[in-house]
């Protein structure tokens, strides 16, 4: 089997709103009322939950590689050192010794739940990251990796591939171990992360739900007027496509 680990784009947050949008005609007003943090989005109902499995990209490696799948997390959301302790924790004799084929890393943000950001944090709460070097952000990363990777190799015994949201993150992730690196495709061009398939301009736009992608990678892209940035259906076909292609 393959285990997918990641944050909210591996667990398809997003997906629901297509369903709701499409089959239930949701306005863009009533879908914004329950976006995360307004509500959780697993206290949806089942057929935005199966809507949600079907599409997200997990699911579309399996059914291509013609693999069972699961997931590290049951629930939405996730930071790198969460997937290392998922990784530490998953039992080997729950599933049976070497039932784990592979395991497909999605690195989310590097600064979520960062120590060394989190103790400098501003009174507001809000993160600041001015005070690191270059230097430094590049060992914090690294250090993620590492983490994720013996998680991988020394706890699960399983080899691993991954692929980034953020492009600084990928940057060390393809020099550093580029044998577990995954370039994601589309029309024709090669990315080195999620983030940056999304650009206007010069500017990495991901997260950024004020204009609509051509190519309608987002929520926020095929859904007008939807704040949600996450990977619309489109976009976990182009994440899918980029990790098969990898493994074959």
């Amino acid at each position: 089997m393959i285990l997918f680990v990641g944050c909210s784009f591996t667990w398809g947050a997003g997906l629901q709103f297509e369903y709701l949008s499409k089959k239930r005609g949701w306005t863009s007003d009533e879908i914004n009322a329950i976006n995360p943090p307004k509500s959780h989005l697993e206290h949806l109902d089942y057929k935005c939950d199966e809507y949600r499995k079907k599409y997200h990209y997990p699911n579309l490696v399996a059914k291509k590689m013609n693999m069972a799948y699961g997931l590290g997390k049951l629930g939405n959301g996730g930071n790198n050192y969460e997937i290392g302790k998922i990784l530490r924790h998953t039992s080997t004799e729950l599933a049976g010794e070497d039932a784990i084929e592979l395991v497909v890393i999605q690195f989310t943000d590097w600064t979520r739940s960062c120590p060394e950001i989190y103790n400098r944090a501003d009174s507001d709460g809000t993160d600041n990251t001015d005070f690191l070097s270059d230097d430094h952000i590049k060992k914090i990363i690294t250090t993620q990796i590492d983490n994720i990777n013996f998680g991988c190799e020394q706890h699960l015994k399983s080899k691993w591939i991954g692929f980034s949201w953020k492009n600084d993150l990928a940057q060390v992730l393809k020099t550093k171990n580029p044998q577990n690196f995954i370039p994601l495709y589309h029309k024709g061009k090669e990315y080195d992360s999620m983030e940056e398939m999304i650009v206007v301009g010069m500017d990495w736009r991901f997260d950024d739900s004020s204009f609509q992608h051509k190519y309608n990678l987002r929520i926020c892209d095929v859904i007008q007027g939807v704040d949600d940035t996450h990977l619309s259906s489109t976009g976990h076909k182009v994440i899918a496509n980029s990790i098969v292609r990898r493994l074959k």
